[in-house]
């Protein structure tokens, strides 16, 4: 692609200056026309090296610039041309050196240097100029000083002016493409964060709803024997925490389309305890405090706590597992504690390949909120979470 670009310029330089070369060249023919025939060589030379100088002012500005200060240089020390004298530095085709300064000055990071050569030259120029032209040589020094001096200084500005122009564009566009891959990559870390959501969410809502319904099934099972009756409430209860597990998640997949945070509408304790009681769990809910308002994402996540680690010990422990969720409402602080009468384990519980853990200790984090779990052998498994509470009491 970079060749591609390099050839376009190339031709498109190259047909200009081919123009360029012609029309002067034929402004100065009459007077080349009159020269001595070595010197109207060496003039006609020069003029084929500026114009192929003037074709590649963009793809080598410097080396460009370079040749044709040095063609300048000869032609500066040409002897005059035809009846009347003309030095060759005044032919019309010696205004492409200033355009080659302003290349050099526009596409490189060179400015002072080849304003300084271009400033000498210039000063050259019309010393040559003035001795070439001794009738009036104050209007004639005049003239081409304003001119040479004039041209150069132009040249620079102009380039220079290029320069800027185009390192802001640059700019505006890196600016531009770093804006779009910022963009992009909060793009995959708001999926990423809904994916770990909308997981979390789920395994909540499940590992609950089908811990209780398992247990409801298996116990079930086993007395439909000696105890029908019972066994036929046992499955209506699991059918009835089926049902509920629907709704939540039909409920939970409608609110993260909408994007707000998911959850139950109330976040109810005390149901959410009964739910337990009702598959055969032995939970106990004690309040000890001022209870405070919390926001919506608090109680969430207060619920969620209860439900996960309530449904863990179900899950490792067994139905017959007794559970005591303790709500320590302090004065500026909310503390939930989770305990079992399991066996306990010597293990780290955070370290299981499970998410239910990481999911609770990820929704304190959220809430700014710490979480901890805790287990030994013969003295079951207590979870305990806690976060600051602002607001006075109600």
């Amino acid at each position: 692609m970079r060749t591609s670009t390099t050839d376009h310029r190339f031709l498109v330089d190259g047909s200009v200056s081919v123009l360029c070369g012609a029309v002067v060249g034929a402004a100065s023919l009459t007077t080349v026309r009159d020269a001595d025939p070595v010197v109207a060589a060496a003039v006609i030379a020069i003029l084929v090296g500026l114009t192929g100088c003037l074709a590649v002012r963009r793809i080598r500005p410097t080396g460009a610039f370079v040749v044709g200060s040095a063609l300048m240089l000869v032609l500066v020390a040409l002897p005059n041309l035809g009846e009347q004298g003309v030095p060759p530095i005044l032919l019309p085709f010696s205004l492409i050196h200033p355009v080659l300064l302003y290349a050099v000055v526009a596409y490189t990071e060179r400015s002072a240097l080849p304003v300084a050569c271009g400033l000498l030259g210039a000063g050259i120029s019309v010393v040559r100029g003035v001795i070439g032209f001794p009738f009036d040589p104050l209007g004639t020094a005049g003239v081409l000083a304003t001119a040479a001096f004039g041209s150069v200084l132009a040249a620079w500005a102009l380039g220079r002016y290029q320069r800027i122009r185009v390192a802001y564009v640059r700019s505006l566009e890196e600016r531009a493409a770093q804006a779009e891959l910022l963009r992009e990559q909060q793009v995959r870390e708001a999926t990423a964060a809904e994916r770990r959501l909308i997981a979390r969410e789920i395994h909540d809502v499940a590992a609950h709803s089908l811990a209780v319904v398992l247990a409801q099934a298996d116990t079930a099972r086993l007395v439909f024997d000696r105890d029908p009756e019972k066994a036929r409430e046992m499955i209506g209860t699991a059918v009835e925490v089926g049902r509920q597990a629907m709704g939540e998640l039909r409920s939970m997949l409608g609110v993260l389309r909408t994007g707000d945070e998911p959850g139950p509408a109330d976040g109810d304790l005390t149901e959410l305890v009964e739910t337990f009681r009702r598959a055969g769990a032995a939970v106990e809910l004690v309040s000890s405090g001022t209870e405070r308002e919390i926001d919506t994402a608090q109680r969430h996540a207060v619920y969620r706590i209860v439900q996960e680690s309530v449904t863990n010990a179900l899950k490792h422990v067994g139905p017959e597992v007794t559970c005591r969720v303790v709500l320590d409402w302090a004065a500026d602080r909310l503390t939930v504690t989770v305990s079992d009468d399991g066996p306990g384990t010597s293990a780290d519980p955070a370290a299981g390949g499970g998410f239910g853990i990481a999911g609770m200790a990820e929704r304190m984090r959220q809430i700014g909120g710490d979480f901890e779990v805790r287990s030994a052998p013969g003295g079951g498994t207590e979870v305990r979470a806690g976060f600051g509470l602002p607001g006075a009491p109600r």
